[in-house]
């Protein structure tokens, strides 16, 4: 029994609380930094087509900036995640009580901020406060994955200071410094009723962890305009390592109590955890057809395989939490268009594939539902003086159906290591609606 016990703690209390999915873009990456971006899907954000914002996107973009500016917006993500299947016990097959775990995507606002200036002809500073990766999933407490997960939560924000360099005409270069903070928090149920041989599902408990960390980086951009009409755009943003510090506290039933701790298991303590935040690159392109038509393309890399191991390490008596992600590089490819209405409104359309890092049905978890998803987006842009504009862009994200098949204590680890199986598919989506305000100061 005490074997039993310690080697299967580990494997509960953080992984996958931060490393959940977002729903958003790859993986637990998120894409809303531009209400006026988000109409076009993000396409040719690294080309120049936007100011302020490219403090994020490609910071050769404020170049050329004079009279200071700012932007504020704010994205509301509404997200769907629905599960159809059910647990079983290893040892014996029968199922788990509870039920689908109810709908366990958490809406959310998301804000952005932006501020350019010009320091001389050539040279512009801007900073930036956005939030880079987040996620929130939640389901019914009694369902019958809750050995996987019951609470998930992934928060960032990055303040990101940056300098550009006008060239000339046609080059323009940026750089920037991130710092960025990150915090998580998990939680789910134990099946100490199995752990102690009482008997499965009899004796539930629960284990939680919070922890947050300060990381830094940098993120660097180049553009290029061959003519006044063509423009291509190249940037690079650097992963951020996080070790996230923080506090494991468990729920233990009153009959195994004295067992776990004598065994200092199961016991509230300290720990620490490696996070790492992918690097990414884009290259994208912005052409003007006309005096009224522009077109525009992106194509984006990140590199989850970095993702490739997660190490726990606690205070207590319990040994480092070592788990197997292995998840894949990915690609996402956005095109988009802009049609100029009228001097004051402009119309914004756009589309995009977003390839998931999950390399199979045995590395999705609850805590990261993640599929292939395809953006349609569109958005209105109005000037409605010199110094003020709006833009507003809604996008819905299509999610295709994908399956999991995971062991508790394999996998991603979020189980208790009981060896109960989850197994069903997986449906979901987003609606995001944003927003933003732009004031030339």
């Amino acid at each position: 029994m005490k074997h039993r016990i310690t080697v299967t703690v580990p494997g509960l209390i953080v992984v996958g609380a931060l490393f959940a999915s977002s729903v958003q873009g790859a993986g637990f990456a998120l894409m809303e930094h531009s209400a006026q971006g988000i109409g076009r899907s993000y396409a040719g954000s690294v080309a120049g087509i936007e100011l302020e914002s490219s403090i994020y996107y490609n910071p050769a973009g404020i170049a050329g900036a004079t009279d200071p500016s700012v932007v504020a917006g704010s994205h509301l993500i509404m997200t769907s995640v629905d599960f159809d299947g059910g647990s079983t016990y290893a040892a014996s097959g029968a199922p788990l009580t509870g039920g689908d775990g109810g709908e366990a995507g958490v809406n959310s606002v998301v804000p952005n901020l932006y501020m350019v200036t010009g320091i001389s002809e050539d040279v512009a500073f801007g900073v930036g406060l956005f939030v880079p990766f987040g996620l929130a999933t939640e389901y019914n407490a009694g369902w019958a994955g809750r050995y996987h997960a019951l609470e998930s939560s992934l928060h960032t924000v990055n303040l990101n200071p940056t300098l550009a360099w006008q060239i000339n005409e046609k080059f323009s270069v940026g750089a920037g410094a991130s710092a960025q903070y990150a915090s998580a928090t998990l939680s789910s149920a134990i099946d100490f009723g199995s752990i102690s041989g009482v008997a499965p599902g009899l004796l539930d408990g629960e284990g939680s962890l919070e922890g947050d960390d300060w990381g830094y980086g940098y993120n660097a951009g180049i553009i290029y305009a061959a003519t006044p009409d063509t423009s291509v755009g190249l940037s690079y943003r650097s992963k951020i390592k996080h070790t996230l510090e923080g506090d494991a506290e468990f729920t233990v039933p009153a009959p195994v109590l004295a067992l776990a701790q004598s065994q200092n298991m199961f016991v509230n303590t300290t720990g620490t955890a490696d996070l790492e935040l992918p690097a990414s690159a884009t290259l994208g392109g912005l052409q003007k057809v006309n005096e009224k038509v522009s077109v525009m393309f992106d194509l984006a890399w990140t590199e989850w395989s970095s993702f490739d191991e997660l190490r726990v390490q606690y205070d207590s008596a319990q040994p480092d939490s070592v788990t197997d992600e292995s998840w894949k590089d990915t690609w996402r490819v956005s095109v988009g268009g802009e049609y100029a209405a009228s001097e004051a409104w402009t119309v914004r359309m756009g589309a995009a594939f977003d390839e998931s890092p999950i390399p199979d049905t045995e590395h999705r978890t609850p805590r990261i539902p993640d599929s292939d998803r395809y953006w349609l987006t569109a958005g209105l842009g109005y000037i409605s003086s010199e110094n003020f504009s709006f833009d507003v862009g809604y996008a819905h994200v299509f999610f295709e159906k994908s399956e999991v098949s995971l062991t508790s204590g394999t996998g991603d680890g979020t189980g208790d290591g009981t060896g109960d199986v989850l197994a069903g598919e997986y449906e979901g989506s987003v609606d995001v609606f944003s927003m933003q305000l732009r004031w030339r100061i």
